[in-house]
């Protein structure tokens, strides 16, 4: 499609109902938004696992939250002001179809409405861009939506640390590593994304290959969790050879500056992942197909297991994950003596 004609846009709202992972491949639209329309007002309307990562946004003003069900009094406030709102353009970053944010888009009063074609709900927009494809990259998909609006697109996440609450969480990295070999370097390690399964590698998979680790005199693996998630990764740390620390969950803010501590992360295809790649920070991850086509960060260093499976990663093998993590420390510390 055409560039859309929005030179006087003054007033704009974006729709990101998702989870963190989500809203942050999403920050490079953000971005080249900002770019073209330097002095508009920017809105970002978001669901509740997405207040955080927006606030993390310097190109967001203003932030709006699209409460569940149990919240009738603040979803009815919130919809008298996207009615009233008279926003100049509203832009969906919703990649498929989602009731919730359908409803918010009929609500919102906006001269042009931009979304990707999807399944349903297509005549709520003004303007449409083509469905993405299967195997297409999220950032792809985001270049494509800034394409419309002529938006100088650079396709690299990235995001600030807000402090005080960044230097809590390098503190509690640094807490954690007072035992640890002088000169040993974090090696953050979050097993999460216990809700999805298939892109879950098996939790004692993390155990033995964090025991192999831990035979490296140079690596000072610490565990994350989030929240809801301490008692699996309890469980995992309880199977090790030797304590491991594991911190706490932490705000977003905070475990953004714990992730800049790190020499590397390893984890899961999950929002910290993202997080993590929006920061600089080397990652080692677990991927089936489809989420090393869709979701892998392309700017590095990142490094990646992948399954032959489309679907799952479950099946990767400890000496796989020890072989690409080896390979992955050697050239970081390559890198970082050659500095």
């Amino acid at each position: 499609m055409e560039p859309l004609a929005l030179n006087d846009a003054r007033r704009i709202a974006l729709l990101w109902i998702g989870r963190l992972g989500d809203f942050l491949v999403a920050t490079p639209f953000l971005r080249a938004l900002r770019r073209r329309f330097p002095g508009a007002e920017v809105t970002v309307i978001v669901g509740e696992r997405g207040r955080e990562a927006a606030a993390l946004c310097p190109e967001v003003d203003e932030i709006r939250v699209l409460g569940k069900l149990h919240a009738p009094l603040a979803n009815l406030h919130l919809a008298a002001t996207l009615a009233a709102g008279c926003y100049d353009l509203l832009v969906d970053l919703n990649t498929a179809f989602s009731r919730s944010s359908a409803a918010v888009a009929w609500l919102t009063q906006a001269r042009v409405k931009l979304g990707f074609r999807k399944a349903a709900g297509n005549r709520l927009f003004t303007h449409l861009v083509q469905a993405p494809e299967t195997a297409e990259h999220m950032l792809d998909r985001y270049g494509r939506l800034a394409a419309a609006i002529d938006a100088p697109y650079e396709p690299l996440m990235s995001v600030r640390v807000p402090e005080p609450e960044g230097a809590r969480g390098r503190a509690a990295v640094r807490e954690a590593l007072a035992r640890a070999a002088p000169g040993a370097r974090p090696v953050l390690i979050h097993p999460g994304n216990f809700q999805k399964f298939e892109n879950r590698w098996p939790e004692d998979r993390f155990a033995a290959l964090t025991d192999r680790l831990l035979d490296d005199p140079a690596a000072a693996p610490v565990y994350l969790c989030g929240p809801g998630e301490e008692a699996q990764a309890r469980a995992i740390v309880a199977r090790l050879k030797r304590p491991v620390p594991m911190l706490a969950p932490m705000s977003l803010a905070a475990l953004a500056g714990a992730l800049t501590e790190a020499e590397l992360l390893i984890v899961n295809a999950t929002g910290t992942a993202h997080l993590a790649a929006a920061l600089g920070v080397p990652t080692l991850t677990f991927l089936g197909g489809y989420t090393k086509a869709v979701w892998m960060p392309r700017a590095g260093p990142h490094y990646s297991v992948v399954s032959a499976s489309w679907e799952s990663c479950r099946d990767i093998s400890v000496d796989a994950a020890w072989e690409a993590l080896g390979s992955a420390l050697k050239e970081l510390r390559a890198a970082k003596s050659a500095r």
